[in-house]
């Protein structure tokens, strides 16, 4: 009697049903992941541009610039995630967004000794920003995040490997390269 009224109530709508799992929520994840994943990107990238036109000095240039080596190191990212077959879930895109702070720590130093230079003309002060802080970026931000990062080359769980060591290899690699190569030949021809 009591299933016969059940299901009265759920054919007439009286009674919603739903079918759940524990598993559920982690499924539901990738029909939101990417539109998730480009408003978080997209307003990280914003809230960078803010930080650094504030800490730059109200410099609309050297903000931008900031932003665009942010930018540039998030899409190659992105791109670096598909040649090494990481899937975009949730861990993953932590690591997106994190990796937005660690192109903001390689960047906006040259930035920063760019906009302070005393030289005269963009090239020189490309090159001064690149000789101040070039050392340290490298020595200081990158060889100490490469020392943390081979140690979970060594783990045994494919978790570390594929989402921590895959993939900020691949972010100290992109920044550093952006940092050093791209940045001072971007300031030295649009600087100023």
């Amino acid at each position: 009697k009591q299933w016969y009224q059940r299901r009265v109530a759920i054919t007439a709508g009286i009674i919603q049903v739903y079918a759940y799992s524990s598993f559920y929520p982690y499924y539901e994840q990738y029909d939101t992941i990417v539109r998730e994943c480009a408003v978080n990107l997209v307003v990280t990238v914003i809230a960078t541009f803010i930080v650094a036109l504030v800490l730059l000095g109200f410099q609309v240039h050297a903000a931008l610039c900031v932003m665009l080596s942010v930018t540039m190191c998030t899409v190659d990212m992105i791109g670096s995630m598909v040649y090494l077959d990481i899937p975009l879930n949730a861990l993953s895109l932590v690591n997106l967004l994190m990796s937005v702070g660690i192109a903001v720590e390689f960047s906006a130093n040259i930035v920063q000794a760019y906009t302070m230079s005393k030289e005269v003309g963009r090239m020189k002060k490309a090159r001064s920003a690149v000789r101040k802080t070039g050392p340290a970026i490298v020595s200081g931000i990158a060889m100490t995040n490469f020392v943390g990062v081979i140690v979970l080359a060594a783990a045994k769980s494919q978790l570390f490997v594929i989402f921590y060591f895959k993939m900020f290899f691949t972010i100290n690699v992109l920044c550093v390269a952006h940092t050093i190569i791209f940045l001072p030949a971007f300031l030295g021809f649009l600087g100023d």
